[in-house]
């Protein structure tokens, strides 16, 4: 028998090409889904050695917008007081001032 030569087709030769590539991106994919129950081990025990949020979070957000409150209207307390001491102080030297001028106009005459 005579031998013949075996030429391949471009076509066939884009086949192949892109059965390899197929098979390339299905060797991967099994190597991600093969990594998936050790990253789903980890995540688990990760979860169960991190503790939950206090159940005291709720008293501290609350005692938090208090003490912002209480600060706010200790502010105006403070602003009061300071403006009736300043009311206090102008009658204290006014009441100096005529005091001295009494006692100078009083010496005088």
């Amino acid at each position: 028998m005579p031998m013949r030569s075996i030429r391949k087709s471009p076509k066939a030769d884009e086949d192949l090409d892109q059965l390899e590539l197929e098979r390339r991106q299905l060797d991967e994919r099994i190597a991600q889904l093969q990594k998936l129950p050790k990253q789903l081990e980890l995540e688990l025990a990760e979860q169960q050695t991190t503790l939950p949020p206090p159940d005291t979070l709720g008293d501290r957000e609350r005692r938090k917008r208090f003490e912002e409150q209480a600060a706010r209207g200790e502010i105006r307390n403070e602003r009061r007081a300071q403006g009736r001491s300043l009311l206090m102080l102008f009658l204290l030297l006014s009441a100096t001032t005529a005091m001295i001028l009494w006692i100078v106009a009083l010496a005088n005459g």
